[in-house]
């Protein structure tokens, strides 16, 4: 199993840290600290310290581990979905609210299983989605529920199922 190299390149989880020290305190009820949570080195006690005292109440796994996890023939590998889905929990039973990421249809069922109740809603980011260009106007657009009740959300622009737009 190969995972692609991005701690050596940039900590993201170390890079929250900093800037959770600078950020002004109060409670946060609405954001969600996005947390790479296959990263190894990171100290969890200590993140969800720091999002505390940030009156941060929320964390979402991004990236999702499947969009960076690849075998050695390049196929998305499910070892760091489970390890997320087990670091969620944890953040849950700590009291955070939770949204997980997701690149595949098929993660959509183990988190609402898994996260239950402290699941705030699903974050649908296939592939393409790495494609698009961040922007100040990017935002999260409602995909249809599927049978569920937990809200399904994706980057407008990505590939959610869209509805036609009709000229009159």
């Amino acid at each position: 199993m190969l995972v692609m190299a991005t701690l050596p390149i940039l900590d993201w989880n170390d890079s929250l840290l900093r800037d959770l020290q600078h950020a002004p305190k109060g409670k946060r009820a609405h954001i969600y600290a996005a947390i790479m949570m296959i990263d190894p080195f990171a100290c969890w006690e200590d993140i969800a310290e720091s999002l505390k005292n940030a009156g941060i109440t929320g964390v979402i796994n991004f990236p999702p581990a499947s969009m960076i996890e690849r075998s050695v023939t390049g196929e998305p590998v499910d070892t760091g979905q489970e390890l997320e889905l087990r670091r969620m929990e944890w953040f849950a039973s700590l009291g955070f609210k939770t949204l997980f990421a997701v690149a595949k249809d098929c993660g959509i069922t183990s988190a609402e299983r898994r996260l239950g109740s402290h699941l705030q809603g699903i974050v649908y980011l296939p592939e393409e989605t790495l494609a698009l260009s961040i922007s100040d106007e990017m935002e999260l657009v409602r995909l249809g529920q599927h049978g569920s009740s937990i809200p399904k959300l994706t980057l407008l622009g990505g590939t959610a199922l869209r509805r036609p737009v009709r000229k009159r």
